[in-house]
């Protein structure tokens, strides 16, 4: 398999240690389809295709088997679809993806909607796998994870592509396009823990774009970090079918969700995905014991009504656990909402005070940076026990889990000594 070169290598290495937290991205100018051979205009039917593909997980074939569903393709029901058939004819080698609850069925030669899992002669390959187009070393604050390892260095990387469409995404120049429009590197799972290693960051992080999508190459990734002692967090939008989040719990340690909002409504128009899958997901997650936390981002006029927060924290609180983290998140305008207003921060206190009414115990207000809700209270004695300005930590005051003041113990994955040590995690209570 094709590597990055000694130079490139160096390059990124250099990057990562000298930047430590927040340091920039390494994009590199080399584009994996204008390296392929002359002779490689399909992906070989071997089983190593090559480095520029991989044959997908969770797939079927559907090619004469009689299971080809046209209501399903074009997303109707029985009574809106006019015709029992398509007007297109079906001929060649149709996939169903089960990798998502969008369920792609995808012709020959086609991909489905995360623009990154492609048909071929009836398999289905991820074209991603191996060429992340953004490599950073972050904080964990900044996915934000609260309660999983404070300070600790997270390598993270992403890939082209996504399942959703949200309107207000950050990252849209990746994630909303196919890999062929992004800049790439070859940097296959082996090579990103040895980077990490080298650069004694102890977390690497699966982020940026959407993680399902390049679930292959996140997969592998991860499970090699583990037998390597280091740790895997994922931060995704939740909307993966059961059976791959299940065999993804098992090889990683945290995963943080972008419920976007508690209204399927708000799902099909602003994200065109759909919420109840997603739920599904963050049950799932807490009970597999993988650490879990929730992100809400709260925009004007969308998703900001208190009966919603309300309906959102009550549901976490009741089916879930008060325990697990709850941010709120400031919206501020990009993409295709450039002209909403960002969210007011009375907007956020309320909705921060909201989840503490409804029993959540660790509510956050997330990209106001410096307000009190950024900090972490103990929910017995009300002691700030960390205490932060943006994505670094002021003050820390857990020992082995505990509150240093009370002893009470406060649920995550926390470092046994001042920020370093052995990991103790403390499960919900």
């Amino acid at each position: 398999m094709s590597v990055i070169s000694r130079r490139e290598f160096l390059k990124l290495a250099g990057v990562l240690a000298a930047g430590g937290v927040g340091a920039a991205a390494y994009l590199s100018d080399r584009r994996w389809w204008e390296r392929l051979p002359a002779n490689t205009s399909q992906v070989p039917t071997t089983a190593s295709p090559g480095p520029w593909s991989i044959e997908a997980r969770y797939y079927a074939s559907l090619a004469g088997d009689g299971s080809l569903n046209c209501v399903s393709c074009h997303e109707a029901s029985p009574e809106a679809l006019p015709v029992s058939y398509c007007h297109i004819p079906h001929t060649g080698s149709y996939v169903r993806c089960n990798l998502c609850p969008h369920y792609c069925i995808i012709a020959d030669g086609a991909r489905g909607r995360c623009r990154v899992r492609e048909n071929r002669a009836g398999r289905l390959y991820s074209m991603v796998y191996g060429n992340p187009c953004a490599v950073h070393v972050d904080p964990i604050e900044k996915k934000p994870f609260y309660h999983f390892l404070p300070t600790a260095a997270a390598f993270s990387l992403a890939t082209a592509g996504c399942n959703l469409r949200c309107l207000y995404c950050q990252n849209w120049d990746i994630s909303q396009v196919p890999p062929e429009e992004t800049d790439n590197i070859d940097l296959p799972p082996e090579k990103v823990v040895s980077i990490a290693q080298q650069n004694n960051a102890p977390v690497i992080a699966f982020t940026y774009s959407e993680p399902t999508i390049y679930y292959e190459y996140m997969h592998e990734t991860a499970r090699l970090a583990r037998a390597a002692g280091i740790y895997n967090v994922v931060v995704s939008a939740g909307f993966i079918d059961q059976q791959p989040l299940q065999d993804l719990c098992k090889v990683v340690d945290a995963i943080k969700i972008d419920l976007k909002g508690y209204d399927e409504g708000f799902y099909q128009q602003v994200c065109q995905a759909k919420l109840k899958p997603v739920l599904e997901t963050i049950q799932t997650i807490f009970k597999s014991n993988v650490h879990l936390e929730i992100v809400n981002l709260v925009v004007p006029t969308m998703n900001d009504s208190m009966e919603q927060l309300r309906a959102l924290s009550k549901w976490l609180a009741q089916d879930i656990s008060p325990d697990v983290p709850l941010h709120f998140s400031r919206f501020y305008p990009q993409y295709k909402l450039a002209n909403l207003p960002p969210t007011p921060v009375e907007t956020l206190d309320k909705a921060r005070q909201t989840a503490l009414d409804e029993g959540m115990r660790f509510v956050y207000i997330g990209n106001v940076p410096g307000h009190p809700g950024d900090n972490t209270y103990c929910p017995n004695c009300g002691q700030a026990i960390i205490t932060r300005q943006g994505f670094s930590v002021l003050e820390y005051h857990i020992k082995n889990g505990n509150c240093e003041y009370c002893g009470t113990p406060i649920p995550g994955v926390w470092w046994s000594g001042d920020l370093q040590g052995t990991p103790v995690k403390v499960p919900p209570g």
